[in-house]
């Protein structure tokens, strides 16, 4: 896999998830079973902005030829994705969300993951 696809994937995989908790926060909620309180649904939505605009970053640094650059959003993709994965075991372990919360954990890893690998090899980033 090219470098590009895998930022193009990720900025896709964001956006979507950006869009829709921005615009159906409930329903998005619902299906990992949080409740739809107005303080959720608010939250909802700021963390679908911050996805949207991650998400748009990646789509438009897919093409970029700068290595530096590169290895700088792939570092930060590997700490989020870490993070991320460590938060949503937890959420699912302690019960605060339904076992859909697994693929997320799954979706951070592999996006971490994916990033480790074009870390490892700056011919992979060519």
């Amino acid at each position: 896999m090219k470098i590009s696809a895998y930022l193009s994937i990720y900025g896709i995989v964001c956006i979507a998830f950006g869009t829709a908790f921005i615009a159906v926060p409930e329903l998005t909620g619902a299906i990992y079973a949080i409740p739809a309180a107005p303080y959720t649904v608010l939250m909802a939505r700021y963390f679908g902005a911050a996805l949207l605009s991650i998400g748009l970053i990646y789509w438009l640094i897919r093409n970029v030829r700068d290595d530096e650059t590169k290895c700088a959003i792939l570092k930060s993709n590997v700490i989020g994705g870490v993070t991320g994965t460590a938060v949503s075991a937890w959420v699912v372990l302690t019960g605060l969300e339904n076992q859909m919360a697994w693929s997320t954990v799954i979706l951070y890893l592999l996006l971490a993951v994916g990033a480790l690998y074009f870390l490892a090899s700056s011919e992979r980033r060519a």
